[in-house]
């Protein structure tokens, strides 16, 4: 900070219109020194201000201050300390150039009367003249006139400075339900219904805190999204998002197209029906799992398996950080401990990122759907069962549920439960000692009867369900078909049995 102290206060002078649109217009007044921050005002904000002086309202002063003086010319130039963008603003409106070129929210200066243009090129400006004082005092005041609270973060001050910006609003309409915004005050336009799928998404989930919310970290969050999905590939930390929200401050064109890649990944995630507790719903994990769906065509995806694959790696996470032995770990490959520990850690480096990206994007797709052939017996099996009308639903185990006894119950088949009355996870409490056993029959060259174990997990109330005799019964990825008839539950193998082998 600098010491020295300016021996009196700054009085306020009024200066015409007219006069300093002259000395900017003849270069003698500098609208941009480098102490400046090369902020732009969106249009919005240029018409409301034009249509404060055009009703001859006041407007806050201006600071402006000595910077050069021309010996031979005899000619005394001066710089804009404060009021870059509402002299900026007066010029343009003048010269009807830049966003007054074509528009028609409020009269140009051209269709003016000659009277009215009298008025406003006579209009006073309150001036604040610090004269030829120390550059670096000078320095020191446009800092402290334009400073946020010191103990603002990074979020807090961003908003301070491009809160109203395009980009800024168009990520506040998304996470933020209460957010209101003027719609003359802005060219951003999303759908109700959009907006309320997204925020209701965020919110059911409680993918943010109370605090994160105080403390504008859910801003920063859809900010990261929004900056990851422009920019086309992960960045470390936040180096791109101050570089967006100036550049898409003064209009943001490309909402639409970002805001189509977030619904579809957002849809896709939401059709899957994880539990609000699930591992995927912690921030990290989310961002990479928006990101790389966004990269896929939606309809090319087997949401089935796309289920079991996550649900199989977060299986993994807790295996992986509760193992007893280095045996129990024999199943996770060094890419997945890779993620789990970086994600664990939240880690913001762009490597860090790179690897959780390709993690889900290797994941995503073995989830692609593959072509399918008349005589494909899972095809064959759901004709039958939907022709039949026939409630049914489908299980694929995975490698690490069987070999630790453990099938998660998707959404799919917990409603399959809930429609034909078997069983309601919903209703539920978490815990073993909540477990519920029931009875299904098994499909083999034999229909025998076996045991059916129903519970949901103490950490974070993850359904599970188990088939005593499954691991002699199949095979990992096989398909299983859960089908009600007679009101019973029955379980085939469609890797192994075909419609043949369904009762009648």
């Amino acid at each position: 900070m600098n010491n020295k102290k300016l021996p009196d206060s700054i009085p306020t002078t009024s200066v015409k219109i007219i006069e300093i649109y002259n000395k900017i217009d003849n270069e003698l007044l500098e609208t941009q020194p480098g102490y400046q921050r090369k902020l732009v005002w969106k249009k919005q904000h240029k018409y409301a201000f034009i249509e404060t002086i055009l009703k001859n309202f006041p407007f806050p002063e201006v600071y402006i201050a000595s910077s050069d003086i021309d010996i031979d010319q005899m000619i005394a130039k001066e710089e804009i300390v404060d009021g870059q963008q509402r002299l900026s603003t007066i010029v343009e409106y003048i010269k009807g150039s830049g966003d007054f070129k074509s528009q028609n929210k409020i009269p140009s200066f051209n269709q003016l009367t000659p009277s009215e243009k009298k008025e406003f090129l006579n209009y006073k400006v309150s001036v604040k003249d610090l004269k030829d004082i120390d550059r670096g005092i000078v320095t020191e005041i446009f800092q402290r006139i334009n400073s946020t609270d010191y103990s603002l973060n990074g979020n807090e001050k961003n908003n301070a400075m491009y809160g109203d910006g395009e980009i800024s609003i168009f990520c506040k309409l998304l996470v933020d339900p209460s957010f209101d915004i003027d719609k003359s005050m802005t060219d951003i336009r999303i759908e109700k219904s959009e907006r309320e799928f997204i925020n209701s998404f965020f919110t059911e989930n409680e993918v943010f805190s109370e605090n994160d919310i105080k403390r504008m970290f859910d801003f920063q969050y859809t900010m990261l999204i929004i900056s990851t999905l422009i920019e086309g590939n992960y960045f470390g930390r936040s180096t791109k998002i101050n570089q967006y929200l100036e550049e898409y401050n003064a209009a943001f064109e490309k909402s639409n197209t970002i805001l189509k890649l977030l619904l579809k990944s957002i849809q896709t995630i939401k059709s899957i029906g994880l539990p609000k507790e699930s591992y995927w719903f912690n921030k990290a994990n989310l961002f990479t799992l928006i990101i790389e769906l966004s990269k896929v065509d939606e309809s090319q995806l087997n949401l089935e398996l796309l289920m079991s694959a996550l649900l199989e790696l977060e299986s993994k996470v807790d295996i992986y950080f509760d193992a007893d032995t280095v045996k129990d770990l024999e199943d996770i490959s060094e890419n997945e401990r890779r993620y789990f520990e970086v994600a664990r850690q939240g880690s913001h480096e762009k490597s860090s990122r790179d690897h959780r990206g390709r993690v889900i994007s290797e994941l995503i797709e073995k989830c692609k759907t593959k072509e399918v052939f008349e005589n494909n017996p899972i095809k064959s099996i759901s004709d039958y069962f939907i022709e039949n009308n026939i409630a049914f639903s489908r299980l694929i185990p995975t490698k690490t549920g069987l070999s630790k006894s453990i099938m998660d119950a998707t959404l799919p088949v917990r409603d399959f439960f809930k429609n034909t009355n078997f069983h309601d996870y919903d209703s539920q409490s978490k815990g073993p000692e909540h477990k519920i056993s029931k009875k299904a029959i098994i499909i083999d060259n034999t229909q025998d009867e076996v045991d059916v174990t129903l519970y949901k997990a103490n950490k974070r109330g993850d359904t599970r369900i188990w088939f005593s005799g499954l691991k002699e019964y199949c095979n990992a990825n096989d398909t299983l078909f859960l089908f009600w008839k007679n009101n019973s539950l029955y379980v085939i193998n469609s890797n192994k049995f075909g419609i043949d082998k369904l009762p009648k």
